[in-house]
């Protein structure tokens, strides 16, 4: 019976870690090619808004049942196998984050949710680059070696140059948060003036 959990959990995270990895490689360059282009609230963009949570919300619940290895949050615990620790945590928040951004889409018309959608959706794939780089220093031979830290005698993951690379990505994320502010409220700001020289050409005071 052992065997044949430790099967499927095996099963369930080669899925996760598949749809996780399509997520990371083709949702930031449709998210970038959709700012660039213009075509945001298109009908393009709306599927594939659909499809980055649809895909997001799956992988993120399948990773829920793996086990193969994470960071406990109490300090002084073991790291490894068995453990629902950081990581899990993290894909319950990248759930909600994910959820929040779909949800805000639908009321961008309102100030609060108009700033929600970008900013959850942006923190969402933050998360996943995150996830990325934790994978990368894991499972690549040649980076393997920089991730572990020998404390007390014991190898432990999150190295000096792990850190350093999550803060860089953290640090580009901050800059692309507040770059997508400022653009919320620029269109606003030009929405509103729209507004009111429409209200004025309907009652008749265009200045001349």
């Amino acid at each position: 019976m052992c065997s044949n959990l430790r099967g499927t959990n095996a099963h369930r995270g080669y899925f996760a870690n598949r749809l996780a990895a399509h997520d990371r490689l083709c949702g930031g360059a449709r998210a970038w090619s959709n700012e660039l282009d213009g075509a945001k609230g298109s009908v393009a963009h709306k599927r594939r808004g659909v499809a980055y949570t649809a895909a997001m919300v799956l992988a993120m619940t399948l990773s829920l049942f793996v086990y193969r290895f994470d960071i406990p949050l109490v300090h002084g615990e073991p790291q490894g196998r068995g453990v629902f620790g950081l990581f899990h945590w993290l894909a319950i928040a990248t759930i909600f984050l994910v959820v929040a951004g779909y949800y805000a889409a639908f009321r961008q018309s309102d100030g609060v949710w108009a700033y929600t959608h970008p900013i959850a959706m942006t923190l969402s794939y933050s998360l996943l680059v995150g996830g990325l780089t934790n994978e990368l220093f894991a499972r690549v031979d040649v980076l393997r070696p920089l991730a572990y830290v020998a404390i007390h005698g014991r190898l432990v993951f999150g190295s000096r140059d792990v850190q350093m690379t999550q803060f860089a990505a953290d640090v580009a994320t901050t800059i692309l948060l507040v770059w997508l502010c400022v653009k919320v409220r620029r269109y606003h700001k030009a929405h509103r003036a729209q507004a009111a020289t429409a209200r004025r050409v309907n009652s008749g005071r265009v200045p001349g």
